[in-house]
C-alpha cells in the first residue's frame, strides 16, 4: 500500500558509485528494500508456469539507482536510514570533482520522479552530505497522468526546471536551500534536514498513543492531506 514514486528524468545517469566506500549499513538497506524484484517466466511455451523473485546486484551508475526506486515508495517515505543511505551515497560513493579552469561550481547527479501532484528531486553533491530534495508546484490532474503523454509532459518538466536548477547550483551551489528552503523556485531542503526530520518523527512516533507530541504530530499529517485535497 502506499503511492510509489515513478522516475522522469535522469540528467546524469552515467555517473557511477564507488560502492567499496558506502558504509555497509546503507548497502545493505538497498539490497534488502530494492535489491528483490519479480520476473515472469520465460518459457512461453508453459502457460501455467510462474516467474520468480530475482536480486539485482548494486547499482553501478546514479541512472541505474534511480531505477531501482521507480514505482516503490521513496518520496513520501524518507525514513532515516533512507535519507542515511543518500547521504551516505553523496559522501563515499561519488568521487568529489576536481577543480577546473570552468566558471561556475559542478553541478552533482540528480534525478526526477512523479509523486502524487508533484515533481521531486534529489541532487547529490559528490564528496559531501550537502545534497538536497525538493518538489514542484501541484500539476493539474489529467485524464493521461499516466499514459504516454502525460509522462512526457511531466519530463518535459523536469528538463525546463533542471536547467535552472543546473544555472543556480553552479552559481551558489546549494546555499539558497539553507537561506531559503527553495532553489531555482521549487520548495526544497537538504537531505540532511530530512534525515533530521524523519528522526524526529521516528522518535515521537515511538512513545505512547496518547502522548500530546504523537497526537500533534498525527493531527498535524491529517490537516496537511485535507488541505491539500
Amino acid at each position: 500500500m502506499g503511492d510509489p514514486s515513478d522516475l522522469r528524468f535522469v540528467p546524469s545517469s552515467c555517473t557511477t558509485i564507488d560502492w567499496i566506500k558506502v558504509p555497509e549499513a546503507s548497502k545493505q538497506l538497498l539490497l534488502k528494500g530494492w535489491g528483490t524484484y519479480y520476473s515472469e517466466s520465460d518459457t512461453e511455451s508453459d502457460s501455467d508456469s510462474k516467474g520468480s523473485f530475482k536480486k539485482r546486484p548494486l547499482p553501478a551508475t546514479i541512472g541505474d539507482l534511480a531505477k531501482m526506486f521507480h514505482e516503490s515508495k521513496f518520496f513520501g517515505y524518507m525514513r532515516a536510514d533512507l535519507c542515511t543511505l543518500l547521504l551516505d551515497i553523496s559522501e563515499f560513493g561519488l568521487a568529489k570533482p576536481l577543480p577546473t579552469a570552468t566558471f561556475g561550481l559542478p553541478v552533482g547527479p540528480r534525478f526526477y520522479m512523479k509523486y502524487l501532484e508533484q515533481i521531486w528531486f534529489i541532487l547529490f553533491v559528490p564528496g559531501s552530505r550537502d545534497g538536497i530534495s525538493g518538489y514542484s508546484p501541484d500539476i493539474p490532474y489529467s485524464d493521461d497522468w499516466f499514459e504516454d503523454t502525460g509522462i512526457a509532459r511531466d519530463k518535459a518538466l523536469a528538463e525546463d526546471y533542471d536547467a535552472k536548477l543546473c544555472k543556480e547550483v553552479s552559481r551558489i551551489g546549494t546555499l539558497g536551500v539553507v537561506a531559503g528552503k527553495k532553489v531555482a523556485g521549487w520548495v526544497a531542503s537538504t537531505l540532511e534536514s530530512d534525515l533530521e526530520l524523519a528522526q524526529m518523527a521516528e522518535a515521537i512516533m515511538g512513545l505512547p498513543a496518547n502522548h500530546p507530541a504523537r497526537v500533534q504530530m498525527i493531527q498535524g499529517v491529517f490537516r496537511s492531506r485535507r488541505s491539500s485535497q
